[in-house]
């Protein structure tokens, strides 16, 4: 069953999540950042490789280096992340602009299809990725409690 959002665009949302909870010049390093995720370093590396291409988030080296986010964690949308990844959202191939149909003016899907699609595209742009922080009893286990400055 193929899911509407990747593994990896799922992840690049947790990561970011994750970098969003640090204090002002905190960083956090591949390898926590895999370890707090549940997932590989390789997974994680590629996806802030991703995220720094979409200048979302920036990287440091040496021993106090890391990853961190460059904007404002409430500036950034769901759809910031999930775009950077990849992401392209279309419910029909009718509403591809390059695509011809016979039935466009006589079928109703085509419009209900277009707002559903309009629809999903506005919440996705409206959430702030700050409203997805880790809650719970599990919080602590999100703090930078090493590798990181």
């Amino acid at each position: 069953m193929k899911s509407f959002i990747s593994r990896e665009q799922d992840y690049a949302l947790r990561i970011t999540t994750l970098l969003s909870m640090l204090s002002e010049g905190e960083t956090l390093t591949a390898s926590i950042i895999a370890d707090k995720l549940y997932i590989s370093k390789k997974f994680a590396a590629r996806i802030i490789h991703k995220l720094s291409k979409a200048e979302i988030v920036g990287t440091t080296r040496g021993i106090n280096g890391g990853t961190f986010l460059k904007k404002n964690p409430e500036e950034i949308s769901v759809y910031d992340i999930l775009h950077s990844i990849g992401f392209k959202i279309k419910f029909n191939l009718c509403l591809h602009a390059d695509e011809d149909c016979e039935l466009l003016e006589l079928c109703s899907y085509h419009s209900y299809f277009g707002e559903l699609e309009r629809q999903m595209m506005e919440k996705l742009k409206e959430k702030s990725i700050t409203e997805f922080q880790f809650t719970g009893t599990n919080k602590t286990i999100f703090k930078n409690d090493n590798g990181g400055s």
